[in-house]
């Protein structure tokens, strides 16, 4: 059994003169992430490694959820190839991954994550908001063994999940 967790990174700053790589995380944006910590059910998952967009915001918000469950912030690995990617280099990501994990954490951008999510099961997301998390899980012994649509939801939770209506169907 392998799984997936999907987090979108928490709100970043909209500074029109801060390069996109560089935008950092608000206020809110931080807040939003101890809700989100609060609210869901991590007692089903906990990272075996946790893979990062290198941009500004995703490695921050990785960096948070890596001292949440006591992981080694140091183990994070940051991928370029994660900013900004289609679906199939993320894909590629995973299928490669070594058998050892269990339980990925990926942090990184829409429209991306939910192209990748629609990828993997059979869900349609109508929204992954920042401060997201949709965790999947997969009946394999290996990463390779993935096949597109075979995911099953563990759970999508939101960090402003009280304030909007965030479904999908």
């Amino acid at each position: 059994m392998k799984k997936i967790c999907l987090i979108r990174h928490a709100k970043a700053e909209k500074d029109s003169f801060v390069d996109d790589f560089d935008r950092n995380l608000t206020k809110r944006g931080k807040e939003d992430l101890k809700k989100l910590f609060k609210s869901v059910d991590f007692q089903k998952v906990r990272p075996d490694l946790i893979l990062s967009s290198p941009a500004k915001r995703t490695k921050k918000t990785a960096q948070k959820i890596a001292k949440f469950f006591n992981f080694d912030k140091n183990k994070i690995i940051f991928k370029d190839e994660i900013y900004l990617p289609n679906v199939n280099i993320l894909k590629e990501i995973i299928l490669n991954l070594d058998d050892f994990y269990n339980c990925v954490f990926l942090v990184g951008h829409n429209p991306s994550l939910v192209e990748f999510a629609e990828m993997l099961s059979s869900l349609c997301i109508s929204s992954f908001p920042t401060s997201s998390v949709l965790c999947l899980e997969f009946s394999v012994d290996n990463f390779k063994s993935l096949e597109e649509h075979s995911g099953k939801l563990v759970f999508f939770e939101c960090a402003r999940k009280q304030d909007k209506d965030y479904s999908f169907s």
